[in-house]
């Protein structure tokens, strides 16, 4: 029911409340370094009928979240975390997922509810349709965001993500790597938004385990980069 064009307004409207809530980073090699292997990865997403833009937020938190339109928010805590591009990578490649899957709008949507879905069908909405829905309190916006996936988008996050690193021609095992680096943290009141209320740690981890087994025979990666390796800092 939410076109294109209204997602990414979507997006704006939902970026003007977390640029209220937190403070983005400005550091050029951390910047650099998202971007980068954001990039990479966007260019074999299912997706591309928008462009990605990702975010670093100066928060401690080990935490990663995704809103409407491609937009990619990781926190300086996350980051510090995954020492290699791999792991960095493999979480990137998990929220791009949720974006090619459209989970991410479909929790917009949900949110929204029945009476303005139907009148979002009927008027078929505009751009700023879109933002004026989405300009409701910022903490409404931010409770969205922040709530949970279905474990069923959560398993066809991580399996997008993997055929994703697989065809960027990065390391699809660094996914456990960083289940393990973010499991240290799941039963922190903090713990990461990509385990919170999900399905079992170990669960995925097996799962992603079986998954990378068949990447081979699934999926051919695109010309890797001149270097002929991967990716690392």
């Amino acid at each position: 029911m939410i076109t294109t064009p209204s997602e990414v307004a979507m997006g704006e409207s939902v970026h003007q409340s977390v640029a209220k809530k937190y403070k983005f980073s400005n550091s050029p090699q951390q910047l650099e370094r998202l971007r980068r292997i954001g990039e990479r990865l966007t260019k074999v997403s299912d997706r591309q009928d928008y462009q990605y833009h990702f975010y670093l937020l100066e928060e401690d938190a080990m935490n990663a979240f995704t809103t409407p339109g491609g937009n990619i928010y990781v926190y300086t805590g996350l980051l510090d975390q995954l020492k290699t591009d791999d792991q960095l990578a493999s979480v990137l490649a998990h929220e791009i997922g949720h974006c090619a899957a459209r989970h991410t709008v479909k929790k917009f949507q949900a949110a929204l509810g029945y009476n303005i879905l139907s009148a979002i069908a009927i008027s078929q909405i505009t751009e700023d349709q879109a933002r004026r829905i989405t300009a409701i309190s910022a903490n409404a916006v931010m409770s969205i965001v922040f709530s949970s996936y279905s474990r069923r988008d959560e398993y066809e996050a991580d399996r997008l993500g993997l055929k994703y690193l697989r065809l960027a021609c990065f390391e699809p095992q660094a996914v456990v790597e960083t289940f393990k680096i973010l499991g240290a943290k799941e039963k922190d009141p903090q713990a990461p938004l990509i385990l919170r209320s999900h399905p079992y740690l170990e669960d995925r981890i097996q799962r992603a385990e079986q998954e990378i087994k068949t990447l081979d025979g699934k999926y051919v990666p695109r010309p890797c980069p001149n270097t002929g390796t991967i990716s690392r800092p």
